[in-house]
């Protein structure tokens, strides 16, 4: 499928849908050199939502760089449509890179305990978090459009 096909079905697509098209726009959106902050913030939503669905968020935040997820709450505590999205993307940002636990990757129970209300929120929100994607990718189309012109 073309790009900029992908992107007008991003568009158009109904939130039900938009699973349809999602891995696709992911994986040309990687592919992007210089990304904006919204470009980043989709392929990091992304990420956050299915990996938290396939096993378990806290192993997104175990992956991601801290300076990464800090970057995606300043950009979701600007812009996102209400403040429970970035309360709970935050709820995860833990030092999971700390050197003290590289060895044994023991987490505070704490954090774990966060980790799976995240997951509970982001499996009864899935909806909202594609419909927030969706809004990206519909705020941005000439960027999108500019971007990928096949």
């Amino acid at each position: 499928m073309k790009v900029k096909s992908i992107i007008k079905k991003g568009i158009e697509v109904s939130n039900d849908d938009f699973y349809l098209i999602e891995p696709e726009l992911f994986l040309e959106l990687n592919n992007v050199k210089d990304k904006p902050d919204f470009v980043t913030v989709f392929i990091e939503l992304s990420s956050w939502k299915g990996t938290s669905l396939r096993s378990g968020v806290w192993t997104y935040y175990e992956a991601t760089h801290k300076d990464q997820v800090e970057a995606v709450i300043k950009y979701l505590q600007k812009y996102s449509l209400g403040e429970e999205i970035c309360r709970m993307y935050s709820l995860g940002n833990h030092d999971y890179c700390d050197e003290k636990y590289q060895d044994v990757f023991e987490y505070p129970k704490e954090w774990i305990k966060e980790s799976e209300i995240i997951d509970k929120w982001i499996f009864e929100n899935e909806e909202n978090i594609i419909a927030y994607m969706q809004e990206i990718v519909r705020k941005n189309r000439v960027y999108f459009e500019q971007l990928f012109q096949d």
